[in-house]
C-alpha cells in the first residue's frame, strides 16, 4: 500500500502546529519530520511537540528525516540522539546519508570504513525497533542505480532500506525507472517532485527549476506503477515550485489522483 505525505524540510519557515494543519487539509497521510529545523537530533522537547501535533491532525510521523551522515570526514556525527529522536516522535524509520563523497570517487578503504560504522549504527537500530534507510542522492555512496544496489549488497543487513527519487541530475527517463525496478524490493519511501536541471547555471540552487508536479505526470505516473515491497511505502512531496503553499495544495491533489488511478489499474487487473 502506497501512503501519502510531505517533508517537513519543504516548509522550513513554518511552525509544526501549521504545516500539520497544511498536510490535513491536503487529504495526506503522514509527515516525515526533518532533523535540521523542525525536531533537531537529541532535541526531545521538539519531538514531543511535532508528534502530538501530527497525531492531533490524524496524521502519522511516517519517519524521521535526519541529516545524519553515517561517516563525515568534516567533523564526527553521533548516531544516539538521532535515534532517540525518532523513538520520541514514535517513527520507526530514519533516513540517514551514506557518506560525504561520491561513489566514484570514494576508495575502497572509505566504503570499508563507511559500511563498518554503518554495520554499528544498523545494530544499534535494530535493537530499537527502528529501520534505517539511505538517502538516494548526489555526492554521495547511493548516487546511481549501480552505487545504491552496491552499497545495500555489501552491507547486506535486513535493517537497511533506501529511499529513491528520480536521479534530477541524469534525466534518463528509462535510466531512473530501471532503477526503480532493481531497488524496489528494498525502498521504503519516495520523494516526490517536478525538477529540471540546468548545470550550466551556476550552483545547485540555480541549477534547479522547481516545476508544478501535474507537467510530469507521464513520468511519475510510470514511477508510481512500480510495486514497492515493503508496505506501507510513502510518497513524500519535497520542494514545491516557489516554496508556495497553494502550489502544494495542488501537487498534493494531482498525486492523490495519481495514486488512486494506479490503485483502479491494478485492482482492474487482479
Amino acid at each position: 500500500m502506497l501512503k501519502t505525505g510531505i517533508c517537513s524540510v519543504t516548509f522550513r519557515q513554518l511552525g509544526v502546529e501549521k504545516i500539520a494543519n497544511l498536510v490535513k487539509k491536503a487529504g495526506l497521510d503522514a509527515i516525515e519530520w526533518g532533523g535540521d529545523i523542525h525536531v533537531k537530533p537529541g532535541d526531545m522537547a521538539a519531538a514531543g511537540i511535532a508528534r502530538k501535533a501530527t497525531l492531533d491532525a490524524g496524521l502519522e510521523v511516517c519517519s524521521y528525516g535526519s541529516y545524519y551522515r553515517v561517516l563525515d570526514e568534516k567533523e564526527e556525527q553521533n548516531f544516539e540522539p538521532v535515534l532517540e529522536s525518532a523513538l520520541a516522535l514514535g517513527t520507526d524509520t530514519i533516513r540517514i546519508w551514506p557518506g560525504d563523497r561520491p561513489s566514484e570517487t570514494a576508495g575502497e578503504s572509505y566504503w570499508k570504513e563507511f559500511i563498518e560504522k554503518l554495520h554499528k549504527d544498523l545494530d544499534a537500530a535494530a535493537a530499537a525497533g527502528v529501520r534505517l534507510a539511505l538517502e538516494f542522492h548526489v555526492n554521495s555512496l547511493s548516487d546511481s542505480n549501480a552505487a545504491a544496489q552496491r552499497l545495500l549488497d555489501e552491507v547486506n543487513h535486513s535493517n537497511l532500506y533506501t529511499y529513491w527519487q528520480p536521479i534530477y541530475w541524469l534525466a534518463d527517463s528509462d535510466y531512473r525507472f530501471q532503477g526503480l525496478e532493481k531497488l524496489g524490493n528494498r525502498v521504503l519511501n519516495l520523494h516526490v517532485f517536478n525538477w529540471l536541471f540546468h548545470p550550466v547555471k551556476g550552483g545547485w540552487g540555480e541549477n534547479i527549476e522547481r516545476r508544478p508536479l501535474k507537467e510530469a505526470a507521464a513520468e511519475w505516473k510510470r514511477f508510481l506503477s512500480v510495486k514497492l515491497s515493503q508496505e506501507p511505502s510513502f510518497a513524500l512531496l519535497e520542494f514545491v515550485k516557489d516554496d508556495d503553499v497553494g502550489q502544494f495544495l495542488e501537487d498534493a491533489r494531482t498525486l492523490r489522483q495519481w495514486i488512486n488511478e494506479t490503485k483502479t489499474i491494478r485492482k482492474d487487473t487482479i
